[in-house]
């Protein structure tokens, strides 16, 4: 396998890079979402709700919310350009800075909060079969491991990752069979509910949608080196919905079968697991770990050289998995905001892409903003001034503050992610058709 450093950059993709087919693709996004949080997320579920109905909505939800990722994917695999530069169309140039330096805050967040759920995973294996207990070692093997690979760029993230979610999925799937084997499907079926539950199905199928919006600033970055809008839309859904699939899947049957166990409830299967397979089930978490992160670190990346176009892949690469190394040794604080993280990142990036989706495939006929996306200083000494979408801007405050109200000050029943969308998208719709789009033209690619 022949693997060189990365010279990614912001510009649209060229033909001969545009070689991700589609096993490649689904590899990729089951790599990305057989992670580590989201085997906690199933395992949150358990004993407010029945293991069936949990499975059940999380592929219900999960199906609903591939909807977005592959529409967002579509737009990165058509136009070949990351994220943030298409954001550029639907927010202006100077508007879409502020989303992207959202997005870095946000992934580094994550990296962070994962990155120490690694390295406990790692660190879990490391005292098992070499007796070396030693967290902050394995922080940095953890984190480090993941710089060095992002470094290589799309076309060695993408080998490596084919490699890494193989041996996951034989991981993950062997520790689920133990696990059946163990304890069988009928102790699961009789599992006592909790008599004082604070989550509803209504409830966990908004977290189960949350969970698929919290990848969305993610497809466009990766998708845009697939050989077809189909490889890309398909690559994205079957690889999204089998990660999330046996991960959250998982998480409901380690909690279920923790609290038949009487243990503490939890979300590692190696906690409730005996012999080898207990290191199994932690070198699970620690690749679901990297092999996430590493898509992190990259899209952090790609968002930062998108606000300053002149930053090289590489110094960014650094820059941040330096960072992010550092962060990841605040440890057990990171834990305690994992799930108010979740939340805050719904309620701050889901009008994001309502938003984009609704300007792309509903107000400019699937076409780009030439102007802003190949905005320069040119266009600024010309007399264009700086580049926002007002309407855009405006649409994203007012559906930033339903979501936060909604999710934190007077919570909803049923949840607000769904809603929002809908509200982020009614409202730009409306807002426009009011008032105006923006005049939209067929990408050109002369200038980034």
């Amino acid at each position: 396998m022949e693997i060189h450093s990365g010279h990614d950059t912001i510009l649209p993709t060229s033909a001969e890079d545009r070689n991700l087919g589609l096993l490649g693709t689904i590899f990729l996004w089951t790599a990305a979402t057989l992670v580590t949080p989201t085997i906690m997320t199933g395992q949150m579920f358990i004993p407010d709700v029945t293991p069936y109905s949990a499975f059940m909505t999380v592929l219900i939800g999960s199906i609903l919310g591939c909807i977005a990722l592959a529409s967002v994917a579509i737009i990165g695999t058509k136009t070949g350009l990351p994220t943030f530069v298409i954001a550029r169309s639907t927010y202006g140039y100077h508007g879409s800075k502020i989303f992207a330096a959202l997005n870095v805050v946000i992934l580094a967040g994550w990296s962070l909060i994962q990155g120490y759920l690694g390295a406990m995973a790692l660190n879990k294996v490391t005292s098992l079969v070499f007796g070396l207990d030693n967290i902050v070692l394995c922080i940095f093997i953890t984190q480090g491991l993941v710089m060095v690979i992002t470094i290589l760029g799309h076309s060695g993230i993408q080998k490596i990752e084919g490699v890494a979610s193989s041996l996951m999925l034989i991981m993950a799937l062997s520790v689920t069979y133990k696990l059946l084997s163990e304890h069988g499907l009928t102790e699961v079926k009789n599992l006592p509910l909790s008599d004082t539950p604070s989550l509803t199905l209504a409830i966990v199928f908004d977290i189960v949608l949350a969970t698929a919006f919290s990848w969305i600033t993610l497809p466009c970055d990766y998708n845009r080196y697939c050989k077809s809008k189909k490889v890309s839309g398909i690559g994205i859904v079957s690889g999204y919905m089998l990660g999330t699939i046996i991960a959250m899947g998982l998480g409901i049957l380690v909690g279920a079968f923790s609290i038949i166990g009487g243990h503490t409830p939890t979300y590692d299967p190696a906690d409730i697991m005996q012999g080898k397979y207990v290191a199994l089930g932690s070198l699970v978490m620690f690749l679901s770990v990297v092999t996430t992160n590493i898509m992190s670190l990259y899209s952090v990346s790609m968002s930062s050289m998108s606000v300053l176009p002149k930053l090289r892949f590489p110094v960014a690469v650094l820059f941040w998995g330096i960072l992010i190394i550092l962060g990841t040794l605040l440890q057990e604080m990171l834990l305690a905001s994992f799930f108010d993280w979740v939340l805050l990142v719904g309620a701050l990036m889901i009008p994001v892409f309502a938003i984009i989706i609704t300007d792309y495939y509903l107000i400019n006929n699937r076409t780009l903003n030439d102007s802003s996306v190949n905005y320069t200083s040119v266009n600024n000494k010309a007399g264009q001034g700086l580049d926002f979408n007002i309407i855009a801007l405006i649409t994203y405050v007012l559906s930033a503050v339903f979501a936060i109200y909604f999710t934190y000050s007077a919570p909803l029943e049923i949840g607000s992610t769904a809603l929002t969308f809908v509200f982020a998208a009614t409202v730009y719709f409306v807002l426009t058709k009011l008032f105006g789009a923006r005049n939209s033209q067929n990408l050109s690619t002369a200038q980034l």
